[in-house]
């Protein structure tokens, strides 16, 4: 499942905001206040009714107060997200302010979630009923609470086992807990430990472990040895030969190494029968992707997060120039062609179409499209933001110049 469209009415500061999403990459660039956040919040609303209809799982919906619009003191009759898929699939969530009859009328006409509904029955639940193989659709939100990892400090009521539904819990919940990762990745070692005493070698893994390690070691090639230790309990990775507490990072590497093994482990434990669970359908959400990241890892998030989940379609929020002047060199790098060019460097930046991306500049809560249509890039409206850092330093330096010649 991926996403096509979205529309937001009446929601929180928006009156009516349509946004057409990126196969691969949505990226919203815009100051504080510009209205980001919000459409990452209607995304996992809408799509918190997949959730709710799922067992095991629970969906998130609107909350009881602020998320109707407001003008001059007056709530709107309502509040309403609608999602299309790229299969074409359709369905909307619909909040009123009261139950009144004249509230009823003045809101628009609901899609409703018999559509959504229905897919889910086919695909998912009646296979899972009948012990057939199905694939889980997988979704992932993460808020800029992600730096805060929270880490049992005892094995005491640690879960046995999982089930796959587990990659869905708390998945569209911003606030996301690294806990559970933690527990699943404790207990998936273990098994392992267990089957290798068996097979008497230490060569045999488990895939799911494998493929949290890849993901690890893509996007951190100087990370190795993720593990648990028990005294104390911890999760310790190995840098330049030293082992490491994953607390005892930087706020750099805890959001984003936190973030990858959280979402590494939900692909593993939501489709265990692929290949390579990395490579499944997944809709992905990041306040914030540049969040305590140098500006260097600012160039390269984007590549990094595409390349290691090949078949995930992200939608991600930032404040930095850098992520989105990047994404020009993935757009250029697509219209060179795929063949090797030569030069390290260039043949080192994953190729993204025009087509998969969609880039916008947000402005109370209104959209405006970054990619030129005859290029295929972004447009050069992002230089603003470092001509006016260097206007100012080149007025101080004319300053400096002129007191000299007096």
């Amino acid at each position: 499942m991926k996403l096509k469209y979205f529309t937001l009415e009446n929601f929180r500061a928006c009156e009516r905001l349509d946004v057409q999403f990126g196969s691969r990459l949505t990226v919203l660039l815009g100051n504080n206040g510009s209205g980001k956040t919000s459409v990452l919040d209607g995304i996992a609303i809408g799509l918190g009714a997949a959730l709710t209809h799922l067992p095991a799982v629970a969906g998130i919906t609107f909350k009881e107060n602020g998320d109707i619009r407001q003008v001059d003191n007056v709530a709107a009759p309502y509040a309403r997200i609608a999602l299309t898929t790229e299969d074409g699939l359709k369905w909307d969530r619909i909040k009123r302010r009261d139950r009144s009859k004249a509230t009823a009328k003045a809101t628009s006409a609901s899609i409703g979630l018999k559509a959504l509904e229905a897919y889910l029955d086919h695909n998912v639940i009646d296979r899972l009923n009948a012990g057939e193989e199905y694939e889980l659709p997988m979704m992932a939100y993460y808020g800029v609470s992600r730096a805060v990892l929270q880490v049992p400090l005892r094995r005491k009521g640690f879960p046995k086992s999982h089930t796959r539904m587990e990659a869905l819990k708390q998945a569209l919940e911003a606030q996301s807990s690294f806990k559970s990762a933690f527990i699943w990745f404790y207990n998936k070692e273990n098994e392992e430990h267990r089957l290798q005493k068996e097979k008497r070698s230490f060569d045999v893994t488990l895939k799911e472990l494998d493929a949290v390690r890849t993901a690890i070691h893509s996007i951190f090639p100087d990370i190795s040895n993720p593990h648990i230790e028990v005294n104390p309990l911890r999760f310790a990775v190995t840098i330049s030969g030293e082992t490491l507490d994953l607390m005892q990072l930087s706020d750099g590497y805890k959001t984003l190494l936190g973030l990858v093994i959280d979402l590494s482990i939900r692909m593993g434990l939501a489709n265990p029968h692929l290949d390579d669970p990395l490579t499944a359908e997944a809709i992905v959400m990041i306040d914030e992707v540049d969040l305590h990241l140098h500006p260097s890892w600012q160039r390269r998030v984007l590549g990094d997060l595409l390349r290691t989940f090949s078949n995930t379609q992200f939608i991600l929020t930032t404040h930095s120039p850098f992520v989105v002047e990047t994404l020009n060199n993935h757009l250029k790098r697509q219209q060179l062609g795929l063949a090797l060019t030569g030069d390290d460097e260039i043949d080192r930046v994953l190729p993204l179409a025009a087509s998969d991306v969609r880039a916008y500049r947000m402005q109370s809560s209104n959209s405006q499209s970054l990619i030129d249509a005859e290029t295929g890039l972004i447009d050069n409206t992002l230089l603003q933001y470092f001509n006016e850092i260097n206007m100012l330093y080149d007025k101080m330096r004319d300053i400096e110049w002129d007191q000299k010649d007096d």
